[in-house]
């Protein structure tokens, strides 16, 4: 299975992903990145987050997608395909 890491970088402080997480494929990381991103922002103050991103890694360290918040939504501003 495949290793992926999962940084958060929020009005820019960027916090690393150390662990990461295998999971079966590219469609279930960008899942679990959207679902991160969607209870980061679950709160009173959601425009707080305007400027947060989560950037998903492969093993060797290669960017494989972006989730941004636009409009108080998740989505995916930047993706690799394989």
């Amino acid at each position: 299975m495949p290793h992926f890491f999962f940084d958060i970088s929020d009005t820019g402080d960027v916090y690393h992903d150390a662990r990461g997480a295998l999971l079966p494929g590219t469609e279930t990381a960008k899942e679990r990145a959207l679902e991160m991103v969607r209870k980061l922002v679950t709160g009173p103050s959601p425009t707080r987050y305007r400027d947060l991103v989560c950037t998903v890694r492969d093993i060797d360290g290669s960017q494989i997608m972006q989730i941004r918040i636009e409009f108080g939504t998740p989505v995916v501003i930047s993706e690799i395909s394989n």
